[in-house]
């Protein structure tokens, strides 16, 4: 009997956002254009219920693949499949059935919501939008079941109010809640707890697990506190100027990166493991470009182990064990 292979729910291939750059002072040969290239041949997969980290430092183009998978903006390159449907499709045909499919929590809570709104009105707004429930009364029980199940009570008090009369903590739970509420089947949370207190992060971050669990939700969680996503991730991927330089399960990753920019940055988190006595790895050279990276390996300029083919082209990914895999000549 032959075995089909379960292909992934989404696959993101070979995505990429290049923004024209123009300098006045830089010639231009032969109507050469420069771009910035915030995230470039970007290709991952994720399953239905796995949460995937993605790990870099600020400016690595984190955020902006986020967009990208949300279509807040479009790709210049690439495309990202749902059970096998293009988004690129999806949203020319019914960008009302892709939104509810597709869901984001963004970083600054106090930004995600109207101010002149109350919540009851911010919560029954996508409901009515999606044709879920089918009349007010329904709709407002819906939201009243939601916000008692995550402790946010009274549940009619914390309806009447303006967002700016709650904490960020009650309203990034709120901001949680009406993503979930649309059942969506891919969920992006970009950086959800980075600005909040840390008495409460953990509290948040258990919150998002535990809904996505219960949707059997795909989940990118972008986020610069590794521990934080070792924690929370069943895979993880390292970004480094707008590139996959590595992916594999969290444990792996984390716990034997192959890439020399992984090692350099976990070297440099304190907050990883508190019993472990690493040593630092410093990363020399100046603070990398997206203008125009290459042609060679990106993170050349500031690796310990480069060496002159590291410079001239890009290297190939390599797959070892589990599925770990790395784009570094270290490795052929």
């Amino acid at each position: 009997m032959m075995h089909t292979v379960e292909q992934p729910y989404i696959s993101i291939q070979n995505i990429g956002k290049w923004y024209p750059y123009k300098n006045a002072g830089r010639i231009q040969l032969f109507g050469a254009k420069s771009h910035v290239k915030a995230v470039d041949n970007v290709s991952l997969t994720i399953n239905r219920g796995e949460i995937l980290g993605v790990i870099g430092e600020s400016g690595c183009g984190k955020s902006t693949l986020g967009r990208l998978l949300t279509r807040l903006e479009d790709p210049t390159f690439g495309d990202v499949f749902i059970g096998g449907v293009s988004t690129t499709a999806m949203v020319k045909k019914d960008n009302l059935a892709f939104r509810r499919e597709v869901q984001i929590v963004f970083q600054n809570p106090f930004d995600t919501f109207t101010p002149r709104d109350i919540i009851q009105q911010i919560l029954l707004r996508p409901l009515e939008n999606h044709r879920i429930g089918s009349s007010t009364a329904e709709r407002l029980e819906i939201c009243r079941k939601a916000l008692n199940s995550y402790g946010l009570r009274p549940v009619d008090d914390i309806l009447a109010r303006y967002p700016h009369e709650l904490s960020g903590g009650q309203l990034q739970r709120i901001s949680i809640l009406r993503a979930m509420l649309l059942n969506p089947s891919f969920i992006i949370a970009d950086e959800p707890v980075s600005m909040l207190d840390m008495s409460v992060r953990a509290d948040i971050v258990n919150m998002l697990v535990d809904l996505a669990r219960v949707h059997h939700a795909a989940v990118v969680f972008i986020s610069h506190d590794i521990a934080l996503t070792r924690y929370i991730s069943d895979n993880v991927a390292v970004m480094y100027l707008g590139r996959i330089v590595e992916r594999g399960k969290a444990e792996d990753v984390l716990q034997n990166p192959l890439h020399p920019y992984t090692q350099a940055l976990l070297s440099n988190c304190t907050s990883i493991d508190p019993d472990a006595n690493n040593e630092i790895i410093p990363i020399a050279g100046e603070p990398p470009t997206p203008i125009d990276p290459g042609p060679g390996c990106y993170f050349a300029p500031r690796c310990i182990h480069a060496c002159d083919a590291c410079f001239r082209e890009y290297p190939s990914t390599v797959e070892k064990e589990n599925g770990h895999t790395a784009a570094c000549r270290l490795l052929y």
